[in-house]
Protein backbone atom coordinates (compact mmCIF):
# COMPACT_ATOMS: atom_id res chain seq x y z
CA UNK A 1 0.00 0.00 0.00
CA UNK A 2 2.99 2.24 0.91
CA UNK A 3 4.27 1.85 -2.82
CA UNK A 4 1.11 2.53 -3.96
CA UNK A 5 0.54 6.12 -2.29
CA UNK A 6 4.02 7.04 -3.52
CA UNK A 7 3.58 6.11 -7.50
CA UNK A 8 0.02 8.05 -6.70
CA UNK A 9 1.67 10.85 -5.45
CA UNK A 10 4.35 10.76 -8.20
CA UNK A 11 1.81 10.02 -10.97
CA UNK A 12 -1.05 12.89 -9.15
CA UNK A 13 2.00 15.44 -9.18
CA UNK A 14 2.97 14.77 -13.09
CA UNK A 15 -1.16 15.08 -14.03
CA UNK A 16 -0.88 18.71 -12.01
CA UNK A 17 1.70 19.58 -13.76
CA UNK A 18 0.41 19.16 -16.98
CA UNK A 19 -3.44 20.51 -15.82
CA UNK A 20 -1.37 23.87 -14.33
CA UNK A 21 0.69 24.02 -18.08
CA UNK A 22 -2.76 23.62 -19.77
CA UNK A 23 -4.59 25.41 -17.80
CA UNK A 24 -1.89 28.29 -17.73
CA UNK A 25 -2.25 28.12 -21.73
CA UNK A 26 -5.85 28.58 -21.82
CA UNK A 27 -5.60 31.56 -19.55
CA UNK A 28 -2.61 33.04 -21.30
CA UNK A 29 -4.96 32.80 -24.34
CA UNK A 30 -8.26 34.49 -23.17
CA UNK A 31 -5.69 37.20 -21.63
CA UNK A 32 -4.81 37.77 -25.05
CA UNK A 33 -8.01 37.63 -26.63
CA UNK A 34 -9.46 40.18 -23.81
CA UNK A 35 -6.56 42.60 -24.69
CA UNK A 36 -6.64 42.62 -28.06
CA UNK A 37 -10.17 42.46 -29.25
CA UNK A 38 -12.03 43.10 -25.84
CA UNK A 39 -14.97 43.21 -28.23
CA UNK A 40 -14.97 39.16 -28.53
CA UNK A 41 -16.34 38.95 -24.87
CA UNK A 42 -20.00 39.85 -24.00
CA UNK A 43 -20.34 42.42 -21.83
CA UNK A 44 -22.99 42.09 -19.07
CA UNK A 45 -25.14 45.07 -17.78
CA UNK A 46 -25.34 45.43 -13.78
CA UNK A 47 -22.81 42.71 -12.87
CA UNK A 48 -21.69 42.90 -9.54
CA UNK A 49 -17.71 43.04 -10.52
CA UNK A 50 -18.33 44.60 -13.96
CA UNK A 51 -14.93 45.00 -14.97
CA UNK A 52 -13.42 45.86 -18.04
CA UNK A 53 -12.95 43.44 -20.25
CA UNK A 54 -9.45 44.28 -20.66
CA UNK A 55 -8.49 45.09 -17.17
CA UNK A 56 -9.73 40.95 -17.12
CA UNK A 57 -7.40 40.05 -20.10
CA UNK A 58 -4.43 41.74 -17.84
CA UNK A 59 -5.78 39.62 -14.85
CA UNK A 60 -5.25 36.39 -16.93
CA UNK A 61 -2.51 36.92 -18.85
CA UNK A 62 -0.89 37.35 -15.33
CA UNK A 63 -2.48 33.99 -13.93
CA UNK A 64 -1.39 31.83 -16.78
CA UNK A 65 1.76 33.30 -16.92
CA UNK A 66 1.75 31.84 -13.27
CA UNK A 67 0.41 28.91 -13.66
CA UNK A 68 2.70 27.72 -17.09
CA UNK A 69 5.74 28.45 -14.85
CA UNK A 70 4.59 26.78 -11.55
CA UNK A 71 3.89 23.67 -13.99
CA UNK A 72 7.09 23.71 -15.09
CA UNK A 73 8.61 23.99 -12.22
CA UNK A 74 6.45 20.99 -10.28
CA UNK A 75 7.35 19.45 -13.76
CA UNK A 76 10.88 19.30 -12.94
CA UNK A 77 10.42 18.46 -9.19
CA UNK A 78 10.54 21.80 -7.03
CA UNK A 79 9.32 21.55 -3.91
CA UNK A 80 7.75 24.87 -3.64
CA UNK A 81 5.72 24.28 -6.96
CA UNK A 82 2.85 22.08 -5.17
CA UNK A 83 1.84 24.69 -2.59
CA UNK A 84 2.35 27.38 -5.45
CA UNK A 85 0.23 25.52 -7.70
CA UNK A 86 -2.23 24.28 -5.35
CA UNK A 87 -3.56 28.52 -4.59
CA UNK A 88 -2.84 29.23 -8.12
CA UNK A 89 -5.26 26.52 -9.16
CA UNK A 90 -7.67 27.89 -6.45
CA UNK A 91 -7.03 31.99 -8.15
CA UNK A 92 -7.35 30.39 -11.08
CA UNK A 93 -10.97 29.20 -10.60
CA UNK A 94 -12.07 32.00 -8.50
CA UNK A 95 -10.96 34.29 -11.49
CA UNK A 96 -12.85 32.24 -13.64
CA UNK A 97 -16.11 31.84 -11.41
CA UNK A 98 -16.16 36.17 -11.68
CA UNK A 99 -15.44 35.80 -15.44
CA UNK A 100 -18.52 33.17 -16.14
CA UNK A 101 -20.99 36.06 -17.23
CA UNK A 102 -18.53 37.17 -20.09
CA UNK A 103 -17.49 33.47 -21.36
CA UNK A 104 -19.72 30.96 -19.57
CA UNK A 105 -18.42 27.45 -21.54
CA UNK A 106 -15.04 28.44 -21.17
CA UNK A 107 -14.83 29.54 -17.57
CA UNK A 108 -17.21 26.39 -16.52
CA UNK A 109 -14.31 24.18 -18.29
CA UNK A 110 -11.15 25.92 -16.55
CA UNK A 111 -12.85 25.59 -13.20
CA UNK A 112 -13.69 22.30 -13.60
CA UNK A 113 -9.89 21.60 -14.72
CA UNK A 114 -8.47 23.94 -11.74
CA UNK A 115 -10.79 21.46 -9.31
CA UNK A 116 -8.91 18.16 -11.22
CA UNK A 117 -5.66 20.41 -9.78
CA UNK A 118 -6.18 20.88 -6.35
CA UNK A 119 -7.56 17.82 -5.62
CA UNK A 120 -4.69 16.33 -7.69
CA UNK A 121 -2.22 18.55 -5.40
CA UNK A 122 -3.95 17.95 -2.44
CA UNK A 123 -3.63 13.98 -2.73
CA UNK A 124 0.22 14.31 -3.62
CA UNK A 125 0.94 16.79 -0.55
CA UNK A 126 -1.18 14.56 1.21
CA UNK A 127 0.99 11.61 0.30
CA UNK A 128 4.50 13.23 0.67
CA UNK A 129 3.64 14.23 4.59
CA UNK A 130 2.55 10.84 5.18
CA UNK A 131 5.91 9.74 4.32
CA UNK A 132 7.36 12.44 5.71
CA UNK A 133 5.88 11.89 9.01
CA UNK A 134 6.37 8.59 9.25
CA UNK A 135 3.29 6.60 8.13
CA UNK A 136 5.04 5.33 5.03
CA UNK A 137 7.53 2.40 6.21
CA UNK A 138 11.25 3.04 5.76
CA UNK A 139 11.16 -0.07 3.29
CA UNK A 140 8.76 1.63 1.39
CA UNK A 141 10.39 5.44 0.79
CA UNK A 142 14.10 3.74 0.37
CA UNK A 143 15.48 5.20 3.55
CA UNK A 144 16.35 3.42 6.70
CA UNK A 145 14.73 4.65 10.16
CA UNK A 146 17.48 7.27 10.44
CA UNK A 147 16.48 8.88 7.40
CA UNK A 148 19.23 7.98 5.58
CA UNK A 149 19.42 6.39 2.20
CA UNK A 150 23.02 5.32 1.90
CA UNK A 151 23.21 3.05 4.77
CA UNK A 152 20.84 -0.04 4.97
CA UNK A 153 19.25 -1.35 7.55
CA UNK A 154 20.28 -4.33 9.78
CA UNK A 155 18.05 -7.27 9.22
CA UNK A 156 17.10 -9.70 12.29
CA UNK A 157 18.84 -12.83 12.08
CA UNK A 158 15.96 -15.34 10.96
CA UNK A 159 14.54 -12.53 8.53
CA UNK A 160 17.17 -12.89 5.65
CA UNK A 161 15.66 -14.79 2.98
CA UNK A 162 18.87 -16.74 0.83
CA UNK A 163 18.70 -16.23 -2.71
CA UNK A 164 20.66 -19.36 -3.57
CA UNK A 165 19.41 -22.71 -4.54
CA UNK A 166 20.72 -26.05 -3.36
CA UNK A 167 21.44 -28.32 -6.09
CA UNK A 168 18.30 -31.36 -5.83
CA UNK A 169 19.99 -34.29 -4.09
CA UNK A 170 19.36 -37.64 -6.61
CA UNK A 171 19.02 -40.90 -5.11
CA UNK A 172 20.73 -43.55 -6.92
Amino acid sequence: MARQTGFAALTGAMFAATMLIMVGVFEVIAGITAIFRNQFFVTVRNYTFNLDTTAWGWIHLALGALLVITGVALMSGRTWAAVTGLVLAALSAINNFFFLPYYPLWAIVVIAVDVFVIWSLATMLGATSAARDGEMSPAATGRTQSGRSDVKTPRPAGAEQSTRQEPPVTRG
